[in-house]
């Protein structure tokens, strides 16, 4: 399983070089971007920058991949436990109640 924030920008990169690298990435995807509007549906922003403050999570320096790896998985986890709240409780769940949400409708 892969955890990415705005994976589908990230994944349709993988796509473009599949055929020459011969790698393909096919295994399920959650996105923090698409489990925050399934959290918070009424907020206008899901950009990790705004995803951190909302909940609380402090890192260090931003963009960078070490750094924007980390918050991401810091996202994630608090994500779990809010997604739990809701009754979302599985990954299959998860990857359904994302890909509901009007972000999701966004292809690279």
């Amino acid at each position: 399983m892969l955890i990415a924030h705005n994976a589908a920008f990230d994944m349709r990169f993988l796509q473009l070089k599949e055929a020459r690298t011969g790698i393909r990435f096919t295994q399920p995807v959650l996105d923090t971007l698409l489990l925050s509007a399934v959290v918070h549906p009424n907020q206008e922003s899901h950009k990790l920058d705004v995803i951190l403050e909302r909940l609380g999570v402090s890192i260090g320096a931003r963009h960078n991949a070490l750094e924007d790896a980390v918050a991401t998985g810091e996202v994630f986890l608090k994500l779990v436990k809010l997604l739990e709240d809701m009754g979302i409780v599985t990954v299959r769940q998860a990857l359904e109640a994302a890909e509901k949400t009007y972000f999701a409708r966004v292809k690279y």
